[in-house]
C-alpha cells in the first residue's frame, strides 16, 4: 500500500479553491476549470482513467495556458502507471516524466505573467511533488529531496495567501511528516537545509482530511498508509481497518480500495480476515471482474502467501510466493512486475526459515538478476549476507 496513493496524494499540492492574497488581490481560478479538475480527480479516485483524461483534456482545450490542465494530464498518466500497470511499465514512466517536465515549464511561464495566482503556485508545487514521487519510487533520494523542496516552497507560497486553503495542508503535512521520519540521505539533507516535524505534519494531514474539498479522501488514504507502516510511532491499524471498511462500502468494486483493506487487516494482525479478503480479491481477478486486472495476480498471491508466512505455515506460503514469481515467465517480453520480483525474495525468506540456505540464496540471486527499479537490492543484499529469521516476522505486506 505504500505506493498505492501517489497520484492522489501529490494532487494535494494543487487542487484548491481560489486564494486570497494578503496584499495583492489574487487571480481567481475559473469556476469551469475548477469543476473540470474536480471531475478529473474523481475519475482518478475511481480508477476511471478515460474519464479523468477526458475532463483534463477538455480543460486543456479551454485553458491551454493555465498549468492546471497540464498537471492533470500528467497526473492521469501517473495513475495509469501506478494503478493499471503497478509501476512496472518503463515506457509509461518515461511518458509521465516528460509530461511532468513540460507541465512545470508551463507553470513557470504562467506565473511570470500571473504572479498573483496562488492556485498556480499550488499547481507548480504539485508538479514538483509528482516528479519527486517518481524519484522516491526509484529510491533516488537526493533527486526526491530537491524536487520535494521545490514542491513545498511553492506550496508555502500559496498558503501564505490564505491559511484556510485546507487542501494545501496535505502537501505541507506530507513534507513535515516525511522530512521528520525518513532516514538515510534525505534525513541528513533535511537536517542541514529543511527540518521536518512529523507530529505537526500529522496535524496538517488530519486538517485536510476534515476540511479539504479536493483532497479529503487523499488525506484519509495517506493516514491509513501511515497507520499501517510497520514500526511507525503513529501506527494505528485499528483505525485503518475502520476507515478502509468505510471506503469499501463507498467503492465496493474498487481493487485499490480493496487492497487498502487487505493491508489494514494484515497490520491489525487479523490474518484470517486478511486471507478471506485476499482470496475474494484473487477470485475476482480470475473471474475477470472489471477493474480487477490480471497483472494484479503477483500482488494478491503474495498477500495470501504472507498470511501463511506469519502463521509459520511455510509450505503454503512458499506455494503462493512461487505462483506469484512464476508470472515473470508468462511473457518473456513483458516488463517484470514489482510484486513478482519481490515474491522471489519472500520465497527466499521462506526457505531460510525452512533451513534450506542454499535454495534461499538461489532465490535471492534470481531476484537480483532483475534491474533494481524499486530499491530491492538493499534488502536482497542483506538476506544474502544473513539468513532471514523468525524474529523478522511478520514484516511488511507490500514491498519496501
Amino acid at each position: 500500500m505504500k505506493k498505492l496513493l501517489p497520484a492522489l496524494i501529490f494532487a494535494a499540492l494543487v487542487l484548491a479553491p481560489g486564494l486570497r492574497a494578503a496584499v495583492t488581490t489574487p487571480e481567481p481560478m475559473p469556476e469551469e476549470l475548477r469543476l473540470l479538475s474536480k471531475k478529473g480527480i474523481d475519475g482518478i479516485y475511481a480508477v476511471d482513467i478515460p474519464e479523468a483524461r477526458k475532463n483534463f483534456e477538455l480543460a486543456l482545450q479551454k485553458y491551454p495556458d493555465n498549468p492546471f490542465p497540464h498537471f492533470g494530464i500528467a497526473m492521469t498518466k501517473w495513475a495509469e502507471l501506478e494503478y493499471l500497470e503497478d509501476e512496472s511499465n518503463p515506457k509509461l514512466a518515461e511518458e509521465y516524466g516528460a509530461l511532468t517536465d513540460s507541465a512545470i515549464e508551463v507553470g513557470k511561464i504562467w506565473l511570470k505573467s500571473h504572479p498573483a495566482d496562488g492556485n498556480a503556485y499550488m499547481c507548480l508545487g504539485g508538479m514538483y511533488g509528482l516528479r519527486a514521487r517518481l524519484a522516491v519510487m526509484q529510491h533516488r533520494w537526493i533527486k526526491a529531496y530537491f524536487d520535494g523542496k521545490k514542491a513545498i516552497s511553492n506550496t508555502r507560497k500559496a498558503l501564505k495567501t490564505d491559511p484556510e486553503v485546507y487542501d494545501a495542508y496535505l502537501g505541507l503535512g506530507m513534507y513535515e511528516y516525511y522530512a521528520g521520519t525518513l532516514s538515510g540521505v534525505i534525513k541528513i539533507l533535511a537536517k542541514f537545509f529543511l527540518s521536518g516535524d512529523a507530529k505537526q505534519g500529522m496535524e496538517y494531514i488530519k486538517l485536510c482530511k476534515e476540511k479539504g474539498y479536493f483532497n479529503s479522501l487523499a488525506a484519509k488514504l495517506l493516514l491509513i498508509e501511515i497507520y499501517t507502516e510497520p514500526g511507525n510511532r503513529f501506527k494505528d491499524p485499528a483505525t485503518a481497518v475502520k476507515w478502509s471498511a468505510e471506503l469499501r462500502k463507498i467503492y465496493p468494486q474498487h481493487p485499490q480500495m480493496h487492497f487498502v483493506q487487505i493491508v489494514s487487516l494484515f497490520e491489525d494482525k487479523q490474518y484470517d480476515e486478511t486471507r478471506k479478503e485476499a482470496l475474494e480479491y484473487l477470485k475476482r481477478v480470475q473471474d475477470g471482474v472489471p477493474a480487477y486486472r490480471r497483472n494484479y495476480l503477483p500482488r494478491i498471491l503474495s498477500a495470501i502467501g504472507s498470511t501463511y508466512l506469519v502463521e509459520k505455515n511455510y509450505d503454503e506460503a512458499a506455494g503462493y510466493f512461487l505462483k506469484a514469481a512464476a508470472t515473470l515467465k508468462e511473457d518473456p517480453k513483458a516488463h517484470p512486475a514489482r510484486w513478482a520480483v519481490w515474491a522471489l525474495v519472500r520465497a527466499g525468506n521462506v526457505w531460510d526459515l525452512k533451513g534450506d540456505r542454499k535454495k534461499a540464496v538461489a532465490l535471492y540471486k534470481e531476484a537480483r538478476t532483475y534491474k533494481d527499479e524499486w530499491g530491492f537490492y538493499e534488502s536482497i543484499d542483506l538476506y544474502l549476507k544473513k539468513p532471514f529469521s523468525e524474529l523478522e516476522l511478520p514484516g511488511p505486506l507490500p514491498p519496501p
